[in-house]
């Protein structure tokens, strides 16, 4: 497996822990993540670290990508208008930044924390994921990737990695080819295989309820904020497979976690509403309702 992991976009385990700032500043040895999507699986200097704790330092990107990121995350976590902080239940706990050996980064909570078989699904939402300063150069190569499900659905699917069998102890990761390969016919490969289909029981379908559950709320209040318009951003589905073999309902809720990530392409929204990201939102929606 350490193999194959290789070969995958370090990945958005940012799957993050709630720790203090006191532990990353004693803590020294890190290493790199696995990751199936982000800058980091095909640049190492952008790879997300862990500690020994299994703690998550982002890498700061160079700016002004990196300054928004950062700059968001401040914002959300200490404003006091309502518009703004009610991002912070929508967003993985941010603790600040660090400098090690490696670079800068930010500090960011693991959202498989607690988990034994965590399944994790990044999937980036909006029809188009650069912003307004992007080159002329860069909108048609992203315009071009992942046109498959970008287009019809306005969302685009980077990468999972999925416990699957009876028992859920048969591992498997899928990176960006996967996710390229998608069409509207074959969108249900992607609910499959992340739930997967053919060992379904009655707790998997509760699972996918949860996440509808989850993104309808991001919905609701997404579509009333009005001060970012945000491009390339992922929401990071994540389940811990082993709650699917328990015969309690008691931890089910609390074995799945959906969170926005990555906010390195934030603008100003001016008093409109994100219509792009809404729209992707939507129809994501509607494809997870269909897993039943």
């Amino acid at each position: 497996m350490e193999e194959e992991m290789n070969h995958l976009r370090p990945w958005r385990k940012r799957t993050m822990q709630i720790i203090s700032t006191d532990v990353w500043k004693k803590e020294t040895e890190v290493v790199p993540l696995p990751q199936v999507a982000g800058h980091g699986s095909w640049d190492k200097s952008q790879a997300i670290l862990t500690n020994k704790e299994g703690c998550i330092l982002k890498p700061i990107q160079p700016p002004p990508r990196g300054d928004r990121e950062v700059e968001f995350y401040r914002n959300v976590t200490t404003s006091s208008d309502p518009e703004v902080s009610q991002f912070v239940q929508f967003i993985p706990q941010y603790f600040g930044t660090c400098t090690k050996k490696d670079g800068k980064f930010m500090m960011i909570e693991n959202l498989t924390k607690g988990m034994t078989k965590p399944c994790i699904v990044d999937i980036k939402v909006g029809a188009k994921t650069y912003g307004p300063d992007a080159s002329e150069d860069k909108k048609q190569k992203s315009d071009a990737a992942y046109s498959g499900t970008k287009k019809p659905f306005g969302f685009s699917v980077l990468g999972m990695s999925v416990y699957m069998g009876k028992e859920k102890d048969e591992f498997k990761v899928l990176n960006k080819e996967f996710g390229k390969q998608l069409t509207k016919d074959t969108i249900d490969d992607f609910l499959q295989t992340y739930f997967d289909g053919k060992n379904k029981t009655e707790r998997t379908t509760k699972v996918a309820q949860i996440f509808v559950r989850k993104l309808n709320e991001i919905q609701s209040f997404y579509s009333q904020q009005k001060k970012f318009h945000i491009f390339g951003s992922s929401l990071l589905f994540v389940y811990d497979a082993a709650a699917l073999t328990e015969t309690s309902d008691d931890n089910l809720e609390k074995a799945v976690v959906l969170k926005m990530i990555d906010f390195a392409h934030i603008f100003p929204a001016n008093g409109e509403a994100d219509e792009n990201y809404l729209n992707g939102l939507t129809n994501l929606i509607k494809v997870i309702q269909t897993f039943n």
